[in-house]
């Protein structure tokens, strides 16, 4: 008698926060594409963990109803949500994405078909991609270092980390290495570096799906205000990620945040020693002569015009806004780390790095004479 094959399985786990809106179109997208709840005989599997104030949970509760998907409520930050998702999952393989994405055809089958094939993967990072309303700020954002993470696996087969919006990990793998951090801010960022580095230390590598591609909204990602409480909120993550493991951090070029708060307090030194706080001037002045020189430097091969250089500029300032939430984190933990520590994932990053840094620092050297000129 013909055995029947063991039906397999994977669990969608989605933390939200106030996001109805957003979350009743990943769920549209979900009914969509699996409208069965199954790819041939694997079985899939939704929950929502939430936290949203009244009048939005009532919201969410009842896109979770109309389309058949679990509720479970759970305050606290998103490792705390993630954790919960993933004890109350039925199935060994766990697929992590946020509510403000949506699937695609090919972003659950994908995965499966990956641990289906070898069944030694542990963890599979996929491909999120952006799409939606494209204005200034999404140019100004494209040129940061903000987006590599997204695309990983399609330059890698194995990533150090990967963003929990298309990341899957089985189940077991993950009660092994004690789930997400929970200690992290309350604030999304650096729980996902945190659970890629303790993933490869526990000897699991997490295999590039690029195959599988989950699609992200860029509308929560264009508004400027927004990606510098962003940014900030990544930096102060980070430091936790350089506290926490130390044998993976290296010394750093100098910071940017770093020379302009140097800058920032030797004019205002200066300033009350001469009685003069017109000096005061010469801060945002310094500041924005060095990024333009900067942007100069690196749009120079290029046929570029002034609005090329101001995208690029306000670019550098949304990447300041991380250093300064990363030497803010460290401040107030009473050490210097945030000034002069850097994470190295691997040596093909400070190859990748150092064009950019040389830059940075010729920038830097032009910017002093210009000051020490007109000083």
């Amino acid at each position: 008698m013909e055995l029947l094959p063991i039906p397999f399985g994977i669990s969608l786990v989605i933390p939200t926060f106030n996001n109805s809106g957003y979350l009743s179109k990943l769920l549209i997208s979900f009914d969509r594409y699996y409208p069965a709840r199954k790819i041939n005989e694997d079985e899939i599997e939704l929950l929502v963990i939430d936290d949203s104030n009244p009048k939005e949970t009532v919201k969410i509760q009842s896109l979770c109803s109309q389309y058949k998907v679990d509720y479970l409520r759970c305050v606290g930050n998103v490792s705390k949500k993630r954790n919960l998702g993933a004890i109350q999952a039925s199935h060994e393989i766990i697929l992590f994405t946020d509510s403000d994405c949506e699937l695609t055809s090919s972003s659950i089958e994908e995965h499966l078909k990956l641990y289906k094939t070898n069944p030694e993967i542990n963890a599979a990072c996929g491909v999120v991609e952006f799409s939606g309303e494209t204005n200034w700020v999404w140019g100004v954002v494209e040129r940061t270092g903000y987006l590599g993470c997204f695309s990983f696996a399609k330059i890698m087969p194995y990533v150090q980390w990967g963003v929990t919006a298309n990341l899957s990990v089985r189940k077991s793998t993950l009660k092994e290495i004690g789930g997400f951090d929970e200690t992290f801010l309350k604030t999304p960022g650096g729980e996902d570096v945190d659970l890629g580095i303790r993933l490869n230390k526990a000897g699991y590598c997490i295999m590039s799906c690029p195959n599988s591609i989950i699609c992200h909204t860029k509308n929560t990602w264009n508004k400027l205000g927004r990606m510098i409480k962003r940014g900030f909120s990544y930096g102060r993550a980070h430091y936790h990620i350089i506290d926490k493991f130390a044998d993976k951090v290296g010394r750093e070029y100098p910071r940017r945040a770093g020379i302009f708060l140097l800058v920032t307090l030797l004019v205002i030194v200066k300033g009350i020693l001469l009685h003069n706080w017109i000096q005061l001037l010469e801060i945002p002045f310094f500041i924005f002569l060095v990024l333009t020189i900067e942007a100069i430097l690196v749009l120079g091969k290029e046929h570029f015009e002034l609005k090329a250089i101001f995208k690029e500029v306000i670019a550098y300032n949304l990447d300041l806004s991380f250093e300064y939430g990363l030497i803010f984190e460290s401040l107030s933990k009473l050490n210097t780390r945030g000034f002069w520590a850097k994470m190295i994932y691997s040596e093909k990053q400070l190859v990748y790095e150092r064009n950019r840094k040389i830059i940075q620092c010729w920038a830097f050297v032009i910017g002093f004479t210009i000051l020490i000129l007109i000083g």
